[in-house]
């Protein structure tokens, strides 16, 4: 059994504990019903690492909008709502089928295929719950419909499974104080980010920021453990923001665009959170909640927001990145310099 096989199993005996009579088996996975909304958690694909390792891309995706048109006023609501409002997964755009699902995508391979399942289980359980809230409102607000569905033996479930509740959990641990210290962020950040993938980084507080390069500047990163999320209270919050001045509609077809890619696709870090349009910028947010945090995830996702950095410095610029870039001047310190801080 490989990683991601392991990952699978993992999420539906264990994690999801599924009930085989509102499930089907697929061939890279299984579709499964907690309530009337379908979600799939399949191997999307799988990859060859530089190091010899195989990676497998596992996806979660619950289905949550059908028969919507994708008007700009659509996009809005979207770009305000879920996608501004993101946890672990970020909704996707079908537009052949016309539909809007909450999607979340990760590389797993064998030596991080533990705790990388708890993080795709902890995702599900999120989608199963956020569907359920979202999505009446949504269909709504803009002349679509929920994504009810139903087994295809046994039709519709009248009778949710107890896991379409689990959320719940995480919002009890939300009220609790924030399962990391000062000193977590103070010694993630002495620790793994004052070289190379970052321009500079600073921690303060419940909080760190990072600066990777974008360009001839830097794009920022920021950990937050000091915002709450409205329905989750405490966790820690991860922005990061590329600018990208362009018309609100289109900033946020774009990032609706990066959804797809980067949630159902392929992913550019850890597929957990959703791509918003905001202040002239692409924006990626993702919130993980007081239950799952430990200090020992800090440069994990540190790792994973600077893969994304620099595919979106190649995407939105056209600038891979290279020795060149990781030069001092690009970070704000340097540029407010007018020189490199590393010369003497």
């Amino acid at each position: 059994m490989n990683a991601g096989e392991k990952v699978l199993d993992f999420l539906y005996g264990q994690q999801l504990q599924v009930d085989e009579d509102w499930a089907v088996k697929t061939p890279n996975g299984f579709t499964w019903w907690a309530a009337g909304n379908a979600q799939t958690v399949e191997i999307l694909d799988r990859e060859a690492g530089p190091d010899g390792m195989t990676g497998y891309l596992v996806g979660v995706r619950t289905e949550m909008l059908a028969d919507l048109e994708l008007t700009d006023a659509a996009v809005a609501e979207l770009n305000e709502g879920p996608m501004r409002f993101a946890s672990m997964s970020g909704p996707v755009y079908d537009a052949d089928a016309g539909t809007v699902s909450l999607c979340s995508l990760a590389r797993v391979h064998d030596e991080i295929a533990s705790w990388m399942g708890i993080l795709l289980s902890s995702a599900a359980v999120l989608q199963l719950g956020e569907a359920q809230i979202f999505g009446p409102k949504l269909a709504e607000a803009l002349g679509a419909r929920p994504a009810v569905s139903g087994h295809p033996d046994r039709g519709v479930r009248e009778e949710p499974d107890d896991m379409a509740f689990a959320a719940r959990m995480f919002v009890e641990t939300g009220s609790e104080p924030l399962r990391l210290s000062e000193e977590d962020f103070d010694d993630a950040v002495a620790g793994s980010m004052m070289r190379p993938p970052s321009v500079g980084a600073t921690s303060g507080g419940l909080g760190l920021t990072v600066e990777f390069p974008y360009g001839d500047a830097s794009s920022l990163c920021q950990f937050i453990g000091e915002q709450s999320h409205p329905l989750y209270g405490n966790g820690l919050l991860i922005v990061q923001r590329f600018p990208h001045p362009m018309p609100a509609e289109d900033g946020g077809r774009l990032a609706l665009d990066f959804n797809r890619a980067d949630l159902a696709e392929t992913p550019a870090g850890y597929g957990f959170g959703s791509y918003v349009y905001t202040d002239e910028m692409i924006c990626f947010n993702g919130f993980i909640p007081n239950a799952l945090l430990q200090a020992g995830l800090l440069p994990s996702l540190y790792y994973s927001c600077a893969a994304r950095a620099s595919s979106m410095s190649a995407r939105l610029l056209g600038r891979e990145w290279d020795e060149d870039s990781f030069s001092l001047d690009h970070s704000a310190a340097g540029r407010a310099s007018g020189e490199d801080p590393n010369r003497a």
